[in-house]
């Protein structure tokens, strides 16, 4: 059979995002002085890329959030790069929402990857400019001129001119076309002298100091605080009566707010909001999902995995019946994931001023195109009146993708008519957090006489956040929920069914590209293969990548590292896992081995020891590369070890740090990092290897103890439930 998969790249599906509004725009056409009369001693901006002025200084507009991953600083350097500049003299800043942006949007470990080329062309044609301009100055010929340390100079004479200095004197009326960009040629990586450079954080010294500003941080002359009154229950649930006469008997109360989206109160702190919020008495129909629990989820799921045979594939190649049927060993296997927070540091928070028919909104937001569009529908204003000022946030995971806060926080502040602040308590954030999806996946495979994988089939249940984003394919699938199921072994036979099951649980992208549960599924059943074929995991998983030598590479390299064949004390073992990340064109191919020990009288499990092998192309900042790949590995662990969402009655059972717990310093193991050099064209750093740590961890307990443990996270009483099994 021939594959009936849609291939559809994350670019093209973010171009054909119906509510982001907007294409994705990567040309930086060069708009100059043109249309208007240039002055001296005028800000030079000749794209949305950068802004110099007379005095030197370059800034470089960041159009991602900064959320401690420091893509602000990577952006730079590229600009910087191509445009010979000093770096002393750049600076970067993250400006408000503006069509002229193109697709404003954080996530999938995109930023280099999307914007390395434009954002060299950006740097380049206004190094041109500039060049001219310069030439002209001088009186000489601009082929004798070259641009270095943010000056030109003239190579016969020795004459120079700072870039402010021609900024300051020399008007730019010239325009480069995009295809005049597109002609540009770009440096060797040989080339580079920014690029690769081990430069410090350009965010770093304030946020030391304290002068950083987070969307937490905002005050206004005039503020309020609101506090809202939610549902009981996760999705559904409509009030259908409110009293505030106690609400008015608070100190510092102010206001009550009830419409058909929002109940909340107004006070004028944020405690008195708090006890004023406390005092209402609400009725609510909880609505349809008030009965819904884990285990009826989890039945719902095993039900439709069984029973939808109609569900769309997402992989088809060749007859799967047909190789499952000449097998001669056949194995099946069930995994499941229970749901994942995101448990950033900053809770969700957001500060609005409605003034003169346009709401200000003061937050930190991971997706600004998708809350302009959400904003603009919900409070029938036109796109133009939402005007994001984009600040620091306190940690994203994908969490800050989501406009809910600042749709709460613009609906009161439209009732209210004064400068409105909106900061959920931690319990709040999550009950109210989008999670990653609770997971069923049936996976079977066959091997032939010799060992060799000849059929693999996978049913996937899980629910798609993809509708929100407008993201749901013509056969109603969400590429994001599914991605990592189609792995890049070479197996002959293979069929994926994707499986849709919506809960009543709001469920998100957490930090990991793909959905990191396929990944589970996909690399602990392989290893399970392998040990039925009597193989060893690594070579096992290298004679199915032929098709892909840079995973193999690095597969190669981190067994090598962590000294795979080397001997282990006994209840010790390791476990490997080597990932695509979520686009098959343009992967950070990453593999990683875990070393674990395993008390086999209570399942506690203590990672030892993990050492990952990334290739992600050319690397912008390796200090930067190198902490994002830590971050997500220990993000992965913590994902793996401890973070378990429990439903009861239609919302979350967990409530804050106590009960939902998450990798602490005392758990963080040695971590080894090998980045593969490379010319390649860059892809992404932080999220690749959070996908690899919950497989590896899987197989490393099955080789410190011989048991399998399926289920997500791996607690010790699941440890040591699998292990009683065993034996």
């Amino acid at each position: 059979m021939k594959s009936t998969r849609t291939e559809l790249s994350r670019r093209d599906f973010l171009k054909t995002t119906a509510v982001a509004g907007a294409g994705l725009t990567l040309s930086f056409t060069i708009p100059g002085a043109g249309a208007r009369e240039a002055s001296a001693a005028a800000a030079f901006e000749p794209n949305a890329t950068l802004t110099i002025t007379p005095d030197g200084i370059i800034t470089v507009h960041i159009t991602k959030a900064e959320m401690g991953q420091g893509v602000g600083t990577a952006l730079a350097q590229i600009v910087a790069e191509e445009l010979e500049a000093d770096w002393k003299d750049v600076r970067i800043d993250y400006p408000m929402n503006d069509p002229k942006y193109g697709l404003m949007l954080t996530g999938g470990s995109w930023s280099v990857n999307w914007t390395f080329d434009s954002l060299s062309r950006a740097g380049a044609g206004a190094r041109m400019l500039l060049t001219e301009a310069a030439a002209k100055q001088m009186n000489v010929a601009v082929a004798d001129c070259v641009a270095e340390d943010g000056r030109i100079r003239h190579l016969p004479t020795g004459r120079s001119m700072p870039y402010g200095e021609i900024v300051a004197k020399v008007p730019i009326t010239r325009t480069l076309s995009e295809e005049d960009l597109k002609k540009i040629e770009l440096k060797k990586p040989s080339q580079y002298r920014i690029i690769g450079k081990w430069i410090p954080r350009l965010d770093i010294p304030e946020k030391v100091t304290g002068k950083a500003k987070f969307g937490i941080d905002t005050f206004l002359p005039g503020m309020v605080y609101a506090k809202v009154a939610y549902p009981p229950t996760r999705e559904g649930g409509k009030h259908t009566a409110v009293d505030d006469t106690g609400a008015r008997k608070v100190k510092g109360w102010i206001q009550t707010v009830v419409t058909d989206d929002v109940v909340a109160v107004v006070a004028d702190t944020y405690d008195n909001a708090v006890r004023a919020r406390d005092a209402l008495r609400v009725s609510w129909d909880p609505g349809p999902n008030a009965g819904v629990s884990t285990a009826s989820i989890f039945e719902m799921y095993a039900k439709k995995a069984k029973e939808d045979l109609t569900a769309p594939s997402w992989v088809e190649q060749g007859d799967v019946k047909a190789g499952l049927a000449q097998a001669a060993k056949t194995h099946e296997a069930t995994f499941t994931t229970d749901y994942v927070a995101h448990m950033q540091m900053e809770p969700m928070n957001c500060v609005v001023r409605l003034d003169g028919g346009a709401y200000d909104i003061y937050t930190g937001s991971q997706f600004q195109t998708m809350a302009v569009g959400a904003l603009s529908k919900k409070l029938g204003v036109d796109p133009s009146k939402i005007r994001i000022h984009q600040h620091y946030l306190g940690g994203g995971f994908g969490r800050r993708l989501e406009p809910d806060i600042m749709l709460e926080t613009a609906l009161i502040a439209r009732e209210v008519k004064r400068p409105v602040k909106l900061i959920r308590s931690r319990e709040e954030d999550l009950r109210r957090d989008y999670y990653r999806s609770a997971t069923l996946q049936v996976l079977r495979g066959g091997l032939s006489a010799d060992g060799k994988v000849i059929a693999w089939e996978n049913t996937l249940v899980a629910a798609y956040p993809g509708e929100r984003y407008g993201g749901l394919d013509d056969k109603g699938r969400d590429q994001f929920a599914l991605n990592g199921s189609d792995h890049v072994y070479e197996i002959p036979n293979q069929f994926v069914r994707a499986v849709r099951a919506e809960t009543g649980m709001s469920v998100g992208y957490v930090r990991a590209v793909a959905p990191n549960y396929t990944f589970f599924a996909v690399e602990t059943f392989i290893d399970e293969l392998a040990h039925l074929a009597k193989a060893d995991p690594v070579q096992f998983r290298l004679a199915m990548l032929g098709g892909a030598p840079r995973l193999a590479r690095v597969l190669k390299l981190a067994a090598d590292r962590a000294g795979w064949d080397s001997p282990l004390p006994p209840n010790v073992g390791r476990g490997v896992a080597c990932v695509t990340a979520q686009e098959r064109k343009s992967p950070t191919w990453t593999a990683s081995v875990v070393e674990t020990q395993v008390d086999p009288a209570s399942g506690a499990v203590k990672v030892r020891k993990i050492v990952c092998a990334v290739d992600c192309g050319i690397v912008v900042n390796p200090d930067g590369a190198r902490s994002q790949i830590e971050g997500s590995l220990l993000f992965g662990l913590s994902n793996a070890l401890k973070e378990r969402g429990t439903v009861k009655n239609g919302a979350l059972e967990q409530s804050n740090f106590h009960d939902y717990q998450v990798l602490r310093m005392s758990d963080v193991p040695e971590v080894e990092v090998h980045v593969v050099p490379s010319t390649e064209y860059p892809t992404g750093l932080g999220e690749p290897g959070t996908t690899t740590i919950l497989p590896a961890l899987s197989n490393a307990i099955f080789a410190a103890t011989g048991a399998r443990v399926r289920s997500a996270p791996l607690t010790a009483e699941r440890v040591l439930t699998a292990i009683q099994q065993k034996a």
